[in-house]
């Protein structure tokens, strides 16, 4: 396995443990890595990537023969992956020759992208449904064995629930349906490139990643999860573009301007645009006169006519994943969106997150608001709250409610949010959950805390895990999870044996219940529900 980062300088080592690792370079050595990555079964080796060729050689030279533990360590200069469209052409076929070849032989290109966008098209909705509800079922099943092994006092309560859950770890309640199942998106980023065919430049979706590589673009109009009014604001910078005196970017040699455009829509018929460029060598002046383009055709050109009600300039110059982007630049219009849900007016900034089909979160917060039933002697901390959406459905029902979110426009947001609802009482924390959610803990007042979780893709920090589980007040937690494979980790950590390393008794998944958020794909939300575990034994 490889780490890239083009403009990062790569060293590979053999190591154990991730957090012995970090204070091994960091406080023992002095040194400044960027990226630190373990790989191998069992973690025998890192990749660790540092801003210059300085940082490396220092750490080179401080790792070779360093004497750690009884080990002696050993570190190497690691090459980067080389980049997908050269080994294609290294191996005698372009990208042209490769998409042309296939075009002859597989489906048309609308087809081709529907695949790549929504997998399950042409398949009737109820059958979509019974294929997610069945891989939760599988992960359940997979769960049951490592939640045992994590926590062998647990294997009384997963025998009984094997024999009762057709051998999962809990039950699962029937699949709840999106009430919408087309044009559901409020937000796409769509990829400025070159259309296969033609070769005009083309705003849309790629056909295949670039790492598979393939840099070609088509036209998202047969997309069934795309809204009208989303095709119209890609049509729109379609149109701009293809007149524009700068051409696309060119993620093979890093030439070119524009590429992507984010598009964001509301139920109240706001449509947010987020045009990205690479500045390359442009002067601020030409810079200043793109902005005053943009800005004159989306007021009164032909861009006027797409109903857009905000336009974001972002500069973006960065190739690897792991490099700062710059701040956005307003140039038109509101600067936020707004949303209604559950009866309630939310306001969106550009970047925030906000879930991507409205009518099915209604069912997801719906959810999430029975599960809780909170009372009078019970506080919810809402860990990674966004703009407030669930810890506003929540204190709609009465419960006194605490946020926790490390965007400072969404925490702005969602203070402004509770204000115009009238639910003034909400307070929201600015940082991220494994700093602060400590300390969130500790206003809590209450004899009792429901924690209610909905991370990143990726799941909750190991710290948030460790203090969840060593916090005995709270006795139930709501995790909410867009990836359950990628969450997979916190669902064992949550029921590990209690050790130095998770204080606490442990956690048990009594309930999943699954939400399709994201029809027409294999994709859906997973809510588990986790009660503290006092005598597993008994």
């Amino acid at each position: 396995m490889f780490i890239y980062a083009s403009e990062c300088k790569v060293i590979k080592i053999i190591f154990l443990d991730e957090g012995q690792l970090r204070k091994l370079l960091h406080s023992t050595l002095k040194l400044e890595p960027r990226k630190v990555k373990l790989i191998g079964n069992p973690l025998h080796f890192a990749f660790i990537t540092f801003r210059d060729e300085d940082n490396r050689v220092k750490a080179l030279n401080q790792l070779n023969g360093y004497q750690w533990k009884g080990k002696t360590l050993w570190a190497k200069k690691a090459n980067p992956a080389a980049d997908p469209m050269a080994k294609k052409r290294k191996a005698g076929e372009s990208e042209d020759c490769s998409d042309l070849k296939k075009a002859k032989t597989e489906e048309p290109i609308e087809i081709r992208l529907k695949n790549a966008v929504t997998p399950y098209w042409n398949i009737p909705y109820e059958e979509q449904l019974k294929l997610k509800e069945n891989d939760v079922h599988k992960f359940l099943m997979r769960l049951s064995k490592h939640i045992e092994k994590a926590n062998p006092s647990f294997r009384k309560i997963v025998s009984e629930n094997r024999k009762q859950n057709h051998y999962q770890c809990c039950p699962l309640l029937p699949i709840k349906p999106s009430p919408v199942t087309s044009a559901y998106r409020n937000k796409c980023e769509f990829t400025a490139g070159k259309h296969l065919y033609t070769k005009e430049r083309t705003v849309g979706f790629r056909l295949n990643s670039y790492k598979e590589g393939s840099m070609s673009v088509a036209e998202p109009d047969d997309c069934v999860n795309i809204s009208e009014a989303m095709l119209k604001a890609v049509k729109s910078f379609q149109a701009y573009i293809r007149e524009s005196d700068k051409d696309v970017y060119n993620p093979e040699n890093h030439e070119g301007y524009w590429r992507q455009l984010t598009v964001r829509t509301s139920s109240n018929s706001d449509i947010l645009l987020i045009i990205v460029i690479h500045p390359q060598s442009l002067t601020e002046a030409e810079l200043e006169e793109e902005k005053t383009k943009l800005k004159k055709y989306y007021a009164e050109g032909p861009g006027s006519t797409c109903g857009i009600t905000s336009v974001y300039f972002q500069l973006f110059s960065k190739i690897a994943a792991h490099e700062e982007t710059l701040h956005l630049t307003h140039l038109l219009g509101k600067k936020f969106m707004e949303e209604t849900l559950l009866g309630m007016k939310f306001q969106v900034s550009p970047e925030a997150f906000f879930q991507i089909n409205v009518p099915a979160t209604e069912v997801l917060y719906s959810t999430v608001a029975d599960l809780v039933n909170a009372s009078a002697s019970t506080t919810v901390l809402d860990i990674c709250c966004g703009t407030g959406t669930i810890s506003l459905c929540l204190a709609k029902t009465g419960a006194k409610v605490i946020g926790i979110e490390m965007c400072p426009e969404a925490v702005e947001n969602a203070r402004l949010n509770a204000k115009n609802n009238g639910l003034p009482d909400v307070e929201f924390i600015c940082g991220k959950a494994e700093d602060v959610v400590h300390s969130a803990i500790q206003k809590c007042g209450t004899s009792e805390i429901i924690a209610v979780v909905d991370p990143p893709r990726s799941g909750l920090h190991p710290r948030v895990i460790k203090t969840i589980r060593a916090t005995t007040k709270i006795q139930k937690l709501i995790y909410i999870s867009c990836n359950h494979n990628a969450a997979y980790t916190n669902f064992v950590d949550l029921c590990r044996t209690p050790s130095n390393n998770y204080k606490g008794s442990a956690f048990y998944p009594v309930q999943a219940i699954v939400v399709d958020m994201f029809p027409q794909t294999p994709h859906k939300e997973l809510l588990f529900v986790f009660e503290r575990i006092k005598n597993p034994c008994s």
